[in-house]
């Protein structure tokens, strides 16, 4: 039956992974991070349409990171070798569509509240579900970077379309928008590979992963707990620095855009230098692109840093995701990591607002950014517990 199953998924993982395949992956993993490109504008949208408090919107978004936790642990613990992913994904794509629309069309805070649970839902599915697909493909690495590519194209072209259908529609075009932007993703799901049969792993539960993969898992926790604690108030660290809102958005959408080809970077040095040295040096770059950032004083400086956060961001997480890849070849170490980005990137704000209170700045909490980014750099560069037994290509 085991034979069997291994010759099943062998013909799923062909050399290169096919177009459909690429595609149909590159789809998935954006139905579960495209939100929150646009989150800001989202989170506007909640408060004009449902007559929202900024705190209450706030919360429903910390509730949305809630329901991807939960979501992302429980494919993870339901992982199976030779098993396919498409009904999570289905439902996941179901699930995020019918929670836009509900937005779209009702403004009762309980209803919007239950659909941004829902939206979390479908996205935590969603990502954990493609993240862990990847790792039957021969090259996860170079998947995962051209995922990162079109994750940064996608975030260039919505940041320019939301705020002018927003204008335009208002709250309820935004919504529409996000519910029929996942709908491409539903014909490819034939392309999605079945979970990964590799070498035989040392007993592959949930708690087995948790225990080998903490330090990776942690690593990518404190990555994003820094990413969040930066980038969340790029706009007032920016004001601080006597910059103009004008200002800080141009510096923010130039960064994003040169930042394109840090994904193919990735792709290209993570052979040559090793996925732990990639890792630690995404995370260096982040420091430094944070140092940039806060200490700089300097609209020049504030602009460099705008640059480096989203390039080395985006070469740093293609290199996370592949570590944990050839750490965990059955996926699940990289399906439960969404849980170390939604915990990373929520905890962030609630530590940056305790640090910054009293007129006290931003000193801080560039500090906090800074060691966050050391701590992964060096969790995420350790050697590592491998879960398979037989040797695996680094």
């Amino acid at each position: 039956m085991m034979n069997s199953t291994v010759a099943a998924t062998a013909t799923n993982v062909s050399s290169t992974p096919s177009r459909l395949t690429m595609a149909s992956l590159m789809l998935a993993e954006l139905c579960g991070e495209y939100s929150s490109l646009i989150m800001p504008f989202i989170l506007v949208a909640m408060m004009g349409a449902s007559h929202l408090t900024e705190a209450t919107a706030g919360r429903l978004v910390s509730l949305q990171l809630l329901g991807m936790t939960l979501a992302s642990s429980f494919v993870s613990i339901t992982l199976r070798p030779g098993r396919s992913l498409r009904l999570i994904l289905a439902f996941a794509v179901t699930a995020i569509v019918v929670a836009n629309i509900m937005c779209a069309v009702a403004h009762a805070a309980l209803i919007v509240a239950a659909a941004r649970a829902l939206t979390g839902i479908g996205e935590g599915a969603a990502m954990s579900a493609a993240t862990a697909a990847v790792c039957a493909t021969s090259n996860p690495h170079r998947v995962y970077s051209m995922i990162g590519m079109a994750s940064g194209t996608m975030a260039i072209v919505l940041l320019a379309v939301a705020p002018y259908i927003a204008g335009h529609a208002g709250a309820a075009g935004l919504f529409w928008m996000l519910a029929l932007l996942p709908l491409p993703a539903l014909p490819l799901l034939g392309g999605i590979p079945l979970v990964a049969v590799g070498p035989p792993v040392r007993r592959n539960g949930p708690v087995t992963t948790l225990l080998y993969g903490a330090p990776i898992l942690l690593a990518y926790l404190a990555f994003w707990m820094g990413t969040s604690g930066m980038w969340v108030y790029a706009e007032r660290i920016g004001a601080t620095q006597g910059l103009t809102p004008q200002q800080v958005g141009l510096s923010l959408s130039l960064g994003q855009l040169a930042a394109t080809p840090a994904p193919l970077f990735a792709a290209w040095l993570g052979p040559r230098i090793g996925l732990p040295a990639s890792v630690a040096v995404g995370c260096a770059g982040m420091a430094v692109a944070a140092a940039c950032f806060v200490f700089g004083g300097h609209p020049w400086t504030y602009g460099l840093g705008a640059f480096l956060a989203p390039f080395w961001l985006l070469f740093a997480v293609p290199s996370f995701r592949s570590r944990m890849a050839v750490l965990d070849p059955s996926g699940r170490t990289v399906a439960i990591s969404v849980v170390g980005y939604t915990i990373g990137f929520g905890a962030a704000p609630l530590v940056v607002s305790a640090v910054t209170t009293g007129g006290r700045g931003y000193a801080l909490t560039g500090l906090i950014c800074i060691a966050s980014f050391a701590a992964g750099g060096v969790l995420g560069s350790l050697p590592g517990f491998r879960l398979a037994k037989a040797p695996l290509s680094k």
